[in-house]
């Protein structure tokens, strides 16, 4: 541990533990005085009582006062401890002094006839107790210094706190000793990680790490296993992409090439038509992989509010009518609005994009369109369905096209093979899923179900807003 880190743990813990201290003290020392004085008074009790016995049962035996005096003062010797310190008064009938110590006045050392009270006899404090008989002829006066007392109490109660004055420095040096050792649990991972790569992921073996520590190596451990996922999918996206941005910009350079080398007007603008497909397409391509890469990482959806699907449908075709024109495809939308789903719009739309543009451009000029907005009554879940009457798509590839960049052999219609892959992405994000089916038109159905703006939890983490819709 640095020098840095064990002075501030001991500046954070010190003052804590010494207030602790000092309360554990103050707390000891109180109780102590309350118990030694506990114990005073019920010395001081008993020797009322004893007092009262030896009145009641010897005194009237004797013959004089003198005499009376005498035995008392032996008895009490005898009988009652700290005999020397204690002042006491027998009275009968209330006004005849039976007994008396010699520093006992002749009048009554208190009005009380029973418990305790505080007095001051010539000049000094008197802790009293009075007692009265049965009979209430005879009335027991019997007191010791409050100065006494009080020395006495605070030498047992100080004298308490010397085993809680010698484990101060005590506690001080376990403490300081304490964390020194308690991160050496960490040791282990720290030394790990110190020698470890940027890229070195695999997991820590917590066989080999103190209980303690173990929860916090579980935790690097699943650290480890989202980045390692995260690095993996980051290198085939990237692989995946410099892969298929290769062909089309190899594409254009062979185009622009034959341009350049075109011996009349006609050659050479049928070389430049085709570089400027090729820059569409490339375009297109940068353009999808932009936007899956900003729904790839775990940032999840932001911007969610209430939104009617079918709003976003009726905007997402118009856009798309002037590509189905050019195909002389027919495209149209049935439902009604109020189909509302919680979720952010600019994603949705970008979902219903890549739906219509795909059913646009595989299916053959003349073909059909539709896209159907419903909602199913017995879940509430809002639906959306895309229909056409293209080649549709084989059930053994309808879980492959969901993939980065996958293309099914043979297909004539330009495309990145990334569409199906972000609409996967965006119903995910939704908590929505996807179903692939054969249309009533003869081509492919894909139905995503959404869950209703009353039904809707939106899962994992979100993402940023986008107005991208390719």
């Amino acid at each position: 541990m640095t020098p840095y880190l064990r002075q501030r743990l001991i500046t954070l813990l010190l003052p804590i533990v010494a207030l602790l201290w000092l309360f554990t003290a103050v707390l000891s020392y109180f109780e102590t005085r309350g118990e030694v004085t506990s114990l005073l008074d019920n010395q001081l009790t008993l020797s009322a009582h004893a007092l009262l016995a030896i009145s009641q049962n010897k005194l009237d035996q004797i013959g004089s006062e003198q005499e009376q005096l005498d035995m008392a003062q032996n008895l009490l010797q005898q009988e009652l401890p700290y005999e020397n310190k204690l002042i006491f008064q027998v009275w009968r009938d209330g006004n005849q002094l039976m007994l008396r110590s010699q520093n006992a006045p002749y009048t009554a050392l208190t009005k009380s006839t029973e418990g305790f009270s505080e007095v001051r006899v010539n000049g000094q404090y008197w802790h009293m107790y009075a007692l009265q008989s049965a009979d209430e002829h005879l009335r027991v006066l019997l007191g010791e210094p409050s100065d006494n007392r009080d020395t006495l109490t605070n030498a047992i109660a100080l004298r308490n706190l010397i085993p809680l004055l010698m484990s101060l420095p005590l506690l001080v040096v376990m403490l300081w000793l304490g964390i020194g050792r308690g991160p050496e649990m960490l040791q282990h991972i720290t030394e790990e990680m110190q020698k470890r790569g940027p890229s070195n992921l695999r997991r820590i073996d917590e066989k080999t790490i103190p209980p303690a520590a173990r929860p916090l190596a579980t935790s690097m451990n699943k650290l480890f296993n989202h980045l390692k996922t995260a690095f993996d999918s980051e290198r085939r996206f990237t692989a995946d992409a410099a892969h298929e941005l290769r062909t089309p910009l190899a594409a254009l350079k062979t185009h622009a090439e034959v341009a350049l080398q075109a011996k009349n007007p006609e050659e050479q603008q049928q070389a430049l038509r085709q570089v400027v497909r090729g820059v569409n397409r490339a375009t297109r391509m940068v353009e999808q992989l932009l936007t899956l890469a900003r729904l790839d990482p775990d940032t999840g959806l932001t911007n969610i509010r209430r939104t009617d699907l079918f709003i976003i449908a009726e905007t997402i075709i118009s856009d798309e009518a002037l590509l189905a024109f050019e195909k002389h495809i027919e495209i149209g939308l049935t439902g009604t609005r109020g189909k509302f789903l919680n979720g952010a719009a600019d994603a949705v739309a970008v979902l219903i994009r890549n739906l219509v543009d795909n059913a646009i451009r595989y299916t053959p000029e003349g073909g059909e369109v539709e896209v159907i907005v419903d909602q199913d009554e017995a879940t509430g879940e809002v639906i959306l369905r895309v229909a056409d009457n293209g080649p549709g798509i084989p059930a053994e590839d309808r879980e492959r096209v969901f993939q980065r960049f996958f293309r099914r052999l043979g297909t004539k219609s330009p495309g990145t093979g990334l569409g199906l892959s972000i609409v996967s992405r965006i119903a995910d994000l939704h908590d929505a899923r996807i179903e692939l089916g054969e249309a009533h038109l003869g081509g492919l159905l894909v139905s995503v179900y959404f869950k209703s703006a009353e039904n809707f939890m939106p899962m994992g983490p979100q993402i940023p807003p986008t107005n991208s819709a390719e």
